[in-house]
């Protein structure tokens, strides 16, 4: 059998590579610059305390115990009349001494009267629960504010970007091609 010589052909396809890098972006935010400014709080406080007054000289003059200058006053003002008072008695009591149809003896009945009737001299105011008098005079308060203001002043920063750009590289890695092998070929025969 006769052998027949074959062409052999081998092809070989093209190959391509591909590189690449995604790109980037990079994004940086630094914070805003903040300058604040701050009036502290100033209070302006004005009082007046309350007053409160007690008078007890209606009491102390109900209980007898006046200022002498006072008790010397009422004493003169009331004078007048214990003056009045004593002469009438005096009178009544001449009138009595005159009446001698009356069997009765006056004198000894004026001794005892003598030992028991002092002059009626009364100093003294009458005793009431309303003697002592308060008046209460209100406090006032007055607190005025002022300041306490805050100044902010931002200044904000632009943001940083950087932009890293993506890569994309495209090669041949293989080479197309055909190679084509034909037999030796005897010619002997």
């Amino acid at each position: 059998m006769i052998k027949i010589p074959q062409i052999q052909i081998r092809q070989t396809y093209a190959k391509t590579g591909i590189n690449s890098a995604p790109a980037k972006l990079q994004i940086e935010q630094p914070k805003a610059d903040i300058s604040l400014k701050q009036e502290q709080v100033k209070a302006k406080i004005q009082y007046n305390l309350p007053k409160i007054q007690i008078d007890q000289s209606r009491a102390w003059s109900a209980l007898g115990k006046v200022p002498s200058l006072e008790l010397t006053a009422r004493i003169n003002s009331n004078l007048r009349n214990v003056v009045m008072d004593t002469i009438a008695k005096i009178a009544q009591k001449g009138d009595r001494m005159a009446k001698i149809h009356i069997k009765q003896d006056p004198i000894p009945e004026f001794a005892m009267e003598n030992s028991i009737d002092l002059v009626g001299l009364n100093y003294e105011d009458p005793a009431s629960i309303d003697n002592v008098d308060i008046s209460v005079q209100e406090g006032t308060l007055d607190i005025q504010f002022s300041g306490g203001t805050v100044k902010t002043e931002v200044r904000p920063n632009k943001p940083i970007i950087n932009y890293i750009p993506g890569k994309l590289e495209v090669y041949l890695q293989q080479k197309n091609g055909i190679e084509i092998y034909v037999p030796k070929i005897d010619l002997n025969i």
